[in-house]
């Protein structure tokens, strides 16, 4: 009797030893469970690769809306400009940003010139000439004072030309996880081209008076 259990133990222990080295050995699902693992991530790899792209595309034309309008703004006659003629050249960034939502563009053309600081020579000031937007509204209250300019960029009596840039960036597909928009900005400054500064009509920029 013990002889006949110590031999069906030992053929039970044998049929599981078997069972065992056969399934150890058995690769069938391994690439499945391999696949659902790697699709999560390579997924995310490839949505991650289209965010930064169209980022970047944005960017870009971001930077472009700066650049354009500013330069644009710059090359004024020596006449100067109207507030209408402004709207009508901040109009470019239209073209420029499409086929991305315009209304999420927000750009400003400021004309900041720099004055002399009484008893302190070499020492300026940056106060605002005029400004517009391209909604055709006023960001800055003339004369006020300006931050943001570099040190060295202008000297007493100089003015430039100031153009920020502005879009309220929502992701393309991360925006079912990020749920805030961002800001991509630029600013760009250039010297006028034509003149020491950029007159608005009616207002002389280098005297203050009506032109």
């Amino acid at each position: 009797m013990r002889r006949m259990i110590e031999i069906l133990v030992a053929g039970a222990v044998g049929r599981t030893s078997a069972r065992l080295r056969h399934l150890s050995s058995d690769v069938r699902g391994v690439a499945a469970v391999e696949f659902a693992m790697i699709v999560p991530i390579m997924f995310f790899l490839f949505v991650g690769a289209i965010e930064f792209s169209q980022a970047l595309t944005v960017d870009r034309r971001v930077t472009q809306s700066a650049s354009s309008s500013a330069d644009l703004i710059a090359r004024a006659p020596s006449q100067g400009l109207t507030a209408a003629q402004v709207d009508n050249e901040l109009g470019i960034i239209e073209q420029l940003i499409r086929p991305y939502d315009v209304n999420a563009l927000s750009v400003r053309i400021v004309s900041v010139r720099a004055t002399g600081v009484p008893g302190n020579p070499g020492a300026v000031n940056y106060v605002v000439d005029w400004s517009r937007d391209n909604q055709g509204g006023t960001p800055y209250p003339r004369n006020g004072n300006y931050a943001g300019i570099p040190n060295g960029l202008l000297v007493a009596g100089e003015s430039v030309i100031v153009s920020e840039a502005t879009y309220n960036y929502t992701p393309l597909i991360f925006h079912y996880f990020i749920k805030n928009a961002f800001n991509l900005e630029e600013r760009f400054f250039l010297k006028p081209r034509n003149a020491s500064c950029v007159h608005l009509h009616p207002i002389n920029c280098v005297t203050g008076a009506n032109l």
